[in-house]
């Protein structure tokens, strides 16, 4: 029986929209505590997600539709000058961009280390997932599809 999880996101600013257009697209991070990332004031927000609607990071290539990910295991090949293989490594967690060799400048890997985090989340979209479970300095983090789910956040 799948089960709910309480996930918590906070902010510098209240959300009232949620748009396509930041780092992580319509993605939002979510922690199984609350955390703030700011010295300042934030408010915080919970939402409920079924487990069966998360997978995580390392799951993204053993499920059965696995095949329709390789269009973005071409696009982050392509755009960090290393073979396919490297490339999924990097989706599903168990590379770093900070320990291959790449196109990435020093000074540009912590971009690309979100726009990698972000292409994860679209894999998991891509298998029919609205969240994908990764790792970060807070440890376990979810990347939660948002768009056009404000009102699943609930101010806390």
């Amino acid at each position: 029986m799948e089960q709910d999880m309480e996930l918590f996101h906070t902010s510098q600013e209240a959300i009232s929209q949620i748009n396509a257009h930041g780092r992580y697209g319509s993605f939002l991070f979510f922690s199984s505590h609350v955390y703030a990332m700011t010295a300042g004031s934030f408010k915080a927000y919970s939402i409920e997600l079924d487990e069966s609607e998360c997978i995580g990071a390392g799951e993204l290539f053993y499920h059965d539709d696995a095949a329709k990910l390789e269009g973005l295991v071409a696009e982050l090949a392509t755009r960090y000058g290393i073979d396919e293989d490297t490339a999924a490594a990097l989706i599903d967690e168990s590379k770093s961009i900070y320990g291959i060799e790449s196109n990435v400048e020093p000074e540009d890997l912590g971009d690309a280390s979100w726009d990698i985090q972000h292409a994860t989340a679209r894999a998991a979209a891509l298998l029919g997932f609205r969240a994908v479970r990764v790792s970060d300095e807070q440890g376990a983090s979810y990347m939660v599809e948002m768009l056009g789910r404000e009102q699943d956040l609930k101010a806390i």
